[in-house]
């Protein structure tokens, strides 16, 4: 049976006021006995307080929404519960809605959790949202709640947003393999609508141009971030008879890549070298040292959460921007050729 609180109240003898200003933590003359007396009736009946009424008491809801574009990519399911962690450490419900990468959902889920009054909104942007950045710009906004972008940015200005370097990350890994003194390099890139897909090839441009060597756009293979785009381009790779290493969009599609060269009788990385995105623990379990750029995911849900945090306060009115920086982690999927 549902304990409400003028069970409470009938119990200490006070009025359903009383009670409510004790449990709510409120300023009043009640005696510090009386007090101590409540909370303790309220915690033996496992007193849980009504959320809704609070909701229209406060005018929040306690809730925040969090907006992913693929839950199976294991990247954003570790976002997730790394964001879920802290809303409920800060005693917020945290409804998660996958857009499938699709805009029209993504809008759409959007406007289901404002109009179920979320307090808040994580981001994390579909692909196709990019294919329009004039109604991508309009639609957020005229978003009418406090939300943070993550991972995929935007070039606009007035948008809180907190997303890992890709230029940098297209560099790291791209340097990386040169230093093993590899030349033709292949990249299995994300969607080129992307800003991130864009900057981590500016990054890997950079690197090559570094060492004086050409850019050949043929090279440039755009993959998507799913395991079986990357079995797929993986033919389409190791048709470029040249190309002795990839760095590729993300680590599932590294692993589709790694299952084509099974297929394929190629031996990793006695025959070809690969390089991962995204540093996933999915690797380690496989028994695959994948080397691979890490991003990480710890931190980047903490600084989300923080500037949430900040709007839901109110304690910022100007928009924030962080950009961390990712980092290499070597593994054993790359080849020193000289």
């Amino acid at each position: 049976m549902k304990v409400r609180m003028k069970d409470i109240a009938k119990m200490a003898n006070v009025s359903e006021a009383a009670v409510s200003l004790v449990l709510n933590d409120k300023p009043s003359r009640i005696s510090e006995k009386k007090k101590q007396e409540i909370k303790t009736i309220a915690k033996e009946l496992n007193y849980v307080p009504n959320i809704a009424a609070q909701s229209l008491a406060k005018n929040a809801s306690q809730t925040i929404g969090v907006v992913i574009p693929d839950i199976e990519n294991p990247f954003f399911s570790k976002l997730c519960k790394q964001l879920e962690e802290h809303f409920r450490a800060m005693g917020y419900l945290t409804i998660i809605v996958n857009s499938n990468d699709d805009f029209a959902v993504e809008k759409n889920l959007i406007q289901m959790l404002l109009n179920r009054g979320v307090d808040g909104l994580i981001i994390a942007l579909s692909n196709e949202s990019f294919s329009s950045k004039e109604e991508q710009e309009r639609f957020l906004k005229e978003i009418d709640a406090p939300f943070i972008l993550v991972d995929r940015h935007v070039s606009f200005t007035g948008i809180n947003q907190v997303y890992f370097d890709s230029h940098a990350g297209g560099k790291l890994a791209t340097e990386y393999l040169l230093e093993n003194g590899h030349q033709n390099i292949a990249f299995m890139t994300g969607d080129f609508k992307v800003p991130s897909t864009l900057d981590r090839i500016e990054g890997y441009r950079e690197a090559l141009q570094s060492y004086g060597l050409e850019v050949r756009e043929e090279y440039i293979i755009e993959t998507g971030y799913r395991f079986k785009y990357g079995m797929e381009k993986a033919k389409k790779l190791f048709s470029l008879l040249d190309v002795t290493a990839v760095l590729t969009a993300n680590d599932m599609v590294a692993f589709g890549v790694l299952k084509q060269a099974l297929v394929s009788g190629k031996a990793i990385p006695e025959d070809f070298s690969i390089i991962g995105y995204d540093r996933l623990e999915m690797a380690d379990i496989l028994g695959l040292s994948l080397a691979t750029v890490e991003q990480n995911i710890l931190v980047l849900a903490e600084q989300a959460v923080t500037l949430l945090k900040e709007r839901l306060a109110k304690q910022k009115k100007r928009t924030e921007t962080i950009i961390l920086k990712p980092s290499l982690f070597k593994g054993e999927s790359v080849k020193k050729i000289k």
